[in-house]
């Protein structure tokens, strides 16, 4: 018989949040060779990837086991759409709210962070625990 409360896999959230986080500002102190303001803005760019991905993290992960697998397929979908919906939240308030904004490092770091985001999820894998 199982031990109830014991986790089979761990998922490595904080490397993950810590991995994506050094390279949000990695890709603004790039883009702040070009300015001030591009660096902010790829900054902005980062956040706007960072901010709804770990609401999503969060929200999916508080509950795990066999028992709870209704409420963790519902919190997937909820959570999958809450972080669709921050997503574009965020870039509409920064194109209606940011006046000087460089467009270009903004959209560029929001879409390497998609990409590198889809990419950790091959190179990072739970490691389980017996």
């Amino acid at each position: 018989m199982a031990r109830s409360g014991k986790r089979f896999n761990r998922v490595p959230l904080v490397r993950w949040f810590v991995i994506e986080f050094a390279a949000v500002a990695v890709m603004a102190l790039l883009w702040a060779t070009q300015g001030v303001l591009a660096g902010y803005s790829a900054l902005v760019g980062g956040l706007i990837y960072l901010v709804p991905n770990t609401w999503f993290a969060y929200q999916v992960y508080k509950v795990e086991g066999a028992r709870n697998m209704s409420r963790m397929v519902g919190n997937l979908f909820r959570a999958e759409s809450i972080k669709l919906a921050l997503t574009a939240v965020f870039f509409a308030a920064v194109f209606n709210l940011m006046e000087p904004i460089h467009v270009p490092a903004l959209l560029f770091t929001f879409a390497v962070m998609v990409v590198m985001g889809a990419a950790l999820r091959w190179f990072i894998r739970p490691t389980p625990q017996r």
